[in-house]
This record gives structure tokens, C-alpha cells and sequence, in this order.
């Protein structure tokens, strides 16, 4: 029984260290230094990440005078425990920028709790494009609010994407609500005739919806 239970015990420690090399190849250097266990130095990133997003948070404000106001736990806990598993400067700025609208008592709109679960599905390049979608429609407000049209080639040249990653991300942006492709009007579908126009969705252009304009301001402080 004791030859079994030593036994065990080695096949357990040799899984680990299987375990252990191997995620020394998914992850960032800096996880690994120390020679610690590997959940304490993620832990320790993570509380590295989520000090730097507090302290950016603090010079947002402070620069433009605001003394900040509570945040519902809610919201700042899933800002910070999402914000810590960022390591592109672009979106740790874009957590950084929800949590200061959150904290700033002149911020006229609601953050709403789905917002922090809205950009933690996005890549950095999905929310520069909304970015740019946003800022488009600022320079140029529509009769109809919000509306603002994006023409995919103008968008795959401007990214420096493929056109089948464009299709990526868009389908990901309409599940999201926060864009939709414009709709092609046609009189007949086939042999089908109406005396209403039939619509067919295209991706070549897309608007940012209410949500997804609400959604890109309450990230950019």
C-alpha cells in the first residue's frame, strides 16, 4: 500500500512539471520569474495589471480636476478582475476609461453593468474600429442619431485586414448589438414581387447602433 501511495505521489509530481513546462510556452516571461508556483506569479500579474489600471484611472482624473465618486462593487470588481488580464496598452486604457466614467460624478450617461461584459469579448482591433466609427459620426452627426456608415473596403485598407477578417469581426459586432450591416433594398426577390421593398442585409456597410455608440463613449475618457 505505501509502494502505491509513493507511487501516486511521483506520478502527480511528474504530471505537474509536464504541466508545468508546457504552460512556460503560453505564457508571458514574466510569469515565470521567481521560480514560484505558477498560480502565484499569474496572481501576482494580474495584481500588477490591476494596480496600473487604478493608477491610470487616478491620473485620468486628476488631469482634468475630478474628484471621483463611488462605483457600484458590481461594476468596479469585474472592471478590475477583466481590466488584470490585458496586456495590450490600447484596451488596459479602454478599462481605465470605463472606470473613470463610472467614477465621474459629470458623466451625464449611464455605464451600464453590461458594458464591462461587453468589452472583455472584443479584441483590440474591434474596439479601434468602433473608435473610428465613433469619431466619424461626431464629425458628421446624422439626421437620423447614431447612424454612421462605414464602407468595408475604407475599413479592411484603414485596420489592414483581409476582407474574410473583416467578416469576422463584423459578425461579431452585430452579435453584440453594437453595429448593424445596412440594408440593400429591392424590389423583388426570384419571381417574388411586393409593393414593399424587400431588405437584404450586406456587410459592405455598417452603422453604430445606440448601444454601440453609448458603449465606445463610456470607454474613451
Amino acid at each position: 500500500m505505501e509502494n502505491q501511495i509513493d507511487l501516486q505521489g511521483k506520478m502527480v509530481e511528474e504530471t505537474f512539471k509536464i504541466a508545468k513546462d508546457f504552460i512556460g510556452k503560453l505564457v508571458n516571461p514574466a510569469l515565470e520569474e521567481g521560480g514560484g508556483l505558477i498560480k502565484d506569479n499569474i496572481a501576482y500579474w494580474r495584481f500588477k495589471n490591476q494596480i496600473n489600471l487604478i493608477i491610470k484611472v487616478k491620473k485620468f482624473l486628476e488631469e482634468k480636476g475630478i474628484s471621483p465618486r463611488k462605483v457600484l462593487p458590481k461594476t468596479l470588481i469585474s472592471i478590475l478582475e477583466n481590466g488584470s488580464l490585458e496586456e495590450d496598452n490600447y484596451m488596459q486604457n479602454k478599462w481605465a476609461s470605463l472606470l473613470a466614467n463610472s467614477s465621474n460624478p459629470n458623466y451625464s450617461e449611464e455605464i451600464k453593468p453590461s458594458y464591462t461584459e461587453i468589452l472583455k469579448e472584443l479584441s483590440s482591433i474591434e474596439v479601434k474600429l468602433l473608435d473610428k466609427m465613433f469619431e466619424e459620426f461626431n464629425k458628421k452627426p446624422t439626421e437620423n442619431e447614431y447612424e454612421i456608415e462605414f464602407n468595408k473596403d475604407v475599413v479592411c485598407k484603414k485596420l489592414n485586414i483581409s476582407e474574410n477578417e473583416y467578416d469576422v469581426l463584423a459578425d461579431n459586432l452585430i452579435r453584440l448589438n453594437l453595429c448593424q450591416p445596412a440594408p440593400l433594398r429591392g424590389l423583388s426577390l426570384g419571381s417574388v414581387s411586393t409593393n414593399q421593398p424587400a431588405i437584404i442585409r450586406s456587410k459592405k456597410i455598417s452603422y453604430l447602433t445606440p448601444l454601440g455608440y453609448n458603449f465606445i463613449k463610456a470607454c474613451r475618457f
